[in-house]
């Protein structure tokens, strides 16, 4: 936990890359980006081109670029929005002539999930966006998700094709724990020695490690932490893994006392389910938003014992007043199509408030790797719940307090779920749903 960071919520893929690909291209010195799901054709916006332009520029610039990218084993392989490290791989990397570092990274079958993006590391200058937004089309969606630029690749209708997600811009002490986390996965990086699990193939290198005392210096008024699921034996560098992300939630949420407000693209996590009913009981406002169309994954997951548990104690929730599940959606000349909420943030009591790749299920915890920042700052996390609510709501809260604010976000979700059932307008895209049938 360190002190004297600046943390700025970006909501929406169109807003957080605009800002990234900005930092990018005023580096002087080293691009590192930590990447999970990337699709190759996916565009920045403002004419940026792809990724894979955005890294050739970078690196024609003559600055230290590298891209640690999830090797996915056993399953993935093939879908359009991953880079598996495979001879495809190799071929578009030399086809363009690639003159930066990448390293495949693997987790037997679970998920390489950290988004990160650290630009001019170790530098005064030095700046990070830590969140879950994927290189991909759907995630190109701006705020209010009116319909998306086709130019990025839009294809309306599709469960991912708009996709709602947040991402944090970092300044301050809080970078030297980014750093570090990345020299960390780089230098143990899985796939570096084997055929085709680095570019160029046998011609990348090692980063040193960052002294201890090499602290960026304060950029602001946030007291933030970075967050990890690790397992245990995964990098010689953490042979005892960390689950701090899973601790953090479940201390922040048995600590709540006005409202809890969740964006997440999965809540089935037992334990943090039964903290948010434990919540209910002592009065806290709680909300949700979910995606109304999840991936079809969790329907079949139901008969597995951890998950269907999940599903139980979050239809048991349905019986508190105080409690609002939510999903968005929009309505297009040709129909409604649903928002996909992929975020994976929540806001306590304007008090304390998390931004990252970890989404509120087992696999998440223990399973995954995945980072979030977590900052203690009132101005900062009123400020990522205003954002979200005024969005999801349509209403302006910046002179509500935050429980009155998320009690008004549910009583609006709930009018317009009544509005959309019989074809009416709503407002903003927040739709109340019953939680017994959530991922059915």
């Amino acid at each position: 936990m360190r002190a004297g960071n600046l943390v700025e919520p970006l909501i929406d893929g169109a807003v957080a890359f605009d800002q990234i690909a900005g930092a990018v291209e005023k580096a002087s010195t080293s691009v590192w980006v930590c990447v999970a799901f990337l699709e190759t054709e996916a565009h920045f916006p403002g004419g940026r081109g792809t990724f894979l332009e955005l890294m050739d520029s970078a690196s024609e610039d003559g600055l230290d670029v590298r891209v640690l990218v999830w090797h996915p084993e056993g399953h993935g392989v093939g879908a359009n929005d991953v880079f598996p490290g495979d001879e495809s791989s190799a071929r578009l990397l030399a086809d363009r002539s690639a003159s930066w570092q990448v390293r495949w990274d693997a987790v037997g079958q679970n998920c390489q999930h950290q988004k990160v993006w650290m630009i001019d590391a170790g530098m005064p200058e030095a700046v990070a966006f830590v969140g879950g937004i994927n290189i991909t089309r759907g995630s190109m969606a701006g705020p209010g998700h009116e319909q998306p630029d086709p130019s990025l690749g839009y294809l309306p209708g599709e469960r991912y094709s708009n996709i709602h997600d947040v991402h944090c811009r970092l300044r301050g002490p809080c970078l030297a724990d980014v750093h570090d986390n990345f020299v960390l996965r780089w230098n143990g990086a899985s796939e570096q020695n084997r055929p085709l699990g680095s570019w160029p193939d046998g011609g990348t290198n090692d980063l040193s490690r960052r002294p201890v005392d090499e602290v960026p210096a304060d950029s602001g008024l946030a007291t933030a932490q970075v967050q990890r699921s690790v397992l245990p034996g995964l990098y010689d560098a953490l042979p005892n893994g960390e689950n701090a992300v899973r601790e953090q939630y479940l201390s922040a949420f048995s600590g709540a006392r006005e409202y809890i407000y969740i964006e997440d693209q999965i809540l089935l996590s037992r334990a943090v389910l039964v903290a948010l009913r434990e919540a209910l009981e002592r009065g806290v406002m709680v909300m949700a938003s979910v995606p109304g169309d999840p991936m079809p994954e969790l329907a079949a997951a139901r008969k597995h014992p951890g998950i269907a548990a999940g599903y139980e104690v979050l239809a048991s929730l349905a019986d508190y007043d105080d409690f609002c599940l939510s999903a968005p959606s929009v309505r297009r000349q040709w129909g409604i199509e649903e928002v996909y909420v992929h975020a994976k943030t929540a806001v306590v009591d304007d008090a304390w408030a998390t931004v990252g790749s970890t989404n509120l299920i087992f696999s998440s915890f223990q399973g995954d790797t995945e980072m979030n920042i977590s900052f203690w700052n009132v101005a900062a996390a009123r400020g990522l719940r205003v954002k979200q609510v005024d969005e999801q709501g349509g209403f302006d809260s910046s002179g509500m307090d935050g429980r009155s604010a998320v009690a008004r976000l549910a009583e609006v979700a709930r009018a317009n779920s009544l509005a959309r059932a019989n074809g009416m307008a709503w407002h903003g895209f927040a739709c109340a749903i019953d939680p017994s049938g959530w991922a059915t």
